[in-house]
């Protein structure tokens, strides 16, 4: 069976996209990369209202981690079990709640308060949940997340603390296996071309 042809679109940034992306350049598939500034006229043709949109075989599929998940078991990086598996979404969906709580500062227009927001958000919440993902990486094996090797869980890791180190460059010091992590993987083959051209972007 022939590889489809696909199509990513999303904003012109990271994102909810970036791990998407990662994981097709890790298993070295091209797809075509659209970064709409069309948004209001292409919003109601989209699936749920929302991109990223995957689309091959002349359909469209929509939310973020449905696609990298169906992309990760089609291409062996869901975990080898399904105690695996468990974890490997598990930590996925834990990185969620990571996103949503930088929102709240991420979006805020007033300059000082967007400054007190991030500061609290870093000494507090980052803190405790980069503690969850460190132990959780740790009884991995160090290495990834789970034994067997590269997940995509590693990637959606890997991107958020990205944005968040981009922001807040001493982010990860107290995290040495979280800083290793995202070097291990940013430097996996593929990933370390991909990475090395993608455009740059705030978030």
């Amino acid at each position: 069976m022939s590889q489809p042809s696909y199509k990513l679109t999303y904003f012109d940034a990271r994102g909810l996209a970036e791990p998407i992306r990662l994981l097709l350049a890790y298993v070295k598939i091209p797809f075509e990369d659209v970064r709409t500034k069309e948004w209001a006229s292409l919003k109601p043709k989209t699936p749920f209202r929302q991109i990223p949109i995957l689309e091959f075989d002349g359909k469209q599929f929509g939310q973020s981690h449905a696609i990298t998940r169906y992309l990760a078991k089609k291409h062996k990086l869901a975990g080898t079990n399904d105690e695996e598996q468990l974890l490997v979404d598990g930590v996925a969906d834990y990185v969620k709640d990571i996103f949503a709580a930088r929102l709240k500062w991420w979006f805020e227009k007033d300059p000082e308060t967007k400054k007190k927001l991030q500061e609290e958000y870093f000494k507090t919440n980052l803190v405790a949940q980069a503690e969850i993902l460190q132990a959780l990486l740790k009884e991995g094996g160090g290495q990834f997340f789970v034994p067997s090797g590269v997940t995509f869980a590693d990637f959606v890791v890997a991107n958020e603390f990205f944005s968040l180190k981009k922001h807040y460059p001493t982010a990860l010091e107290p995290f040495p296996e979280l800083k290793a992590h995202l070097e291990r993987v940013h430097n996996l083959p593929g990933i370390k071309e991909w990475v090395a051209q993608r455009p740059d972007t705030d978030n």
